[in-house]
C-alpha cells in the first residue's frame, strides 16, 4: 500500500502538512498578530457592553461548548467550500447589535476560521438576511446529519 501526505505551502514557503495552517513559525507570529488586532478592536472600535460581554466566562464555556460541539470545524468551510478547516472563532449570526438577548443562544452560534469569519462579515455587506439564513441552513444540515448535541 502506498501513503502519500498531502502538503502545501505556507506563506513563508515552507512545505507543511495539508491540515496545518500555518508552520510553526508563521503560527506563533500570526497568533501574537491576531492578539494585537483584538487588542485594538476592542480598545477603539467595539463597545463596552460587547468588550466586558466577550471576556466574560459565560461567553468562554460557551464559545467552547460550540467549537466541542461541532467537532472544531469551521462549518462554512465544511458545507460551502466542502474542506475541512479547523474554527478559532464562534460567529454570532444574529450580531449582538441586533439582538443582545440571543448573545448566548446555542442555535445563533456558529464557528468558523478567521479567513471565513471576515469573508461573512463582507457578504453581510451585500445581503445580511440571506448571509444569515444561509448560516441558520449551515447548523440545521450539521444537525440533521450528524444529530444534535447537547
Amino acid at each position: 500500500m502506498i501513503v502519500i501526505a498531502l502538503k502545501k505551502l505556507c506563506r513563508c514557503g515552507k512545505v507543511i502538512d495539508y491540515n496545518k495552517r500555518y508552520c510553526d513559525d508563521c503560527r506563533d507570529k500570526y497568533k501574537k498578530e491576531k492578539i494585537e488586532r483584538n487588542r485594538y478592536y476592542d480598545k477603539h472600535i467595539r463597545d463596552k457592553k460587547a468588550t466586558s460581554f466577550y471576556n466574560s466566562t459565560e461567553w468562554i464555556k460557551t464559545r467552547e461548548y460550540i467549537l466541542n460541539k461541532y467537532k472544531g470545524l469551521d462549518l462554512y468551510a465544511f458545507f460551502i467550500l466542502k474542506e475541512i478547516i479547523y474554527a478559532d472563532t464562534v460567529h454570532h449570526i444574529v450580531e449582538l447589535k441586533e439582538d443582545w438577548n440571543r448573545r448566548l443562544d446555542l442555535d445563533n452560534l456558529i464557528p468558523l476560521n478567521d479567513i471565513s469569519h471576515k469573508k461573512i462579515h463582507g457578504m453581510y455587506l451585500k445581503d445580511k438576511e440571506g448571509t444569515q439564513r444561509l448560516l441558520f441552513e449551515l447548523i440545521e444540515r450539521w444537525e440533521k446529519k450528524y444529530g444534535r448535541y447537547r
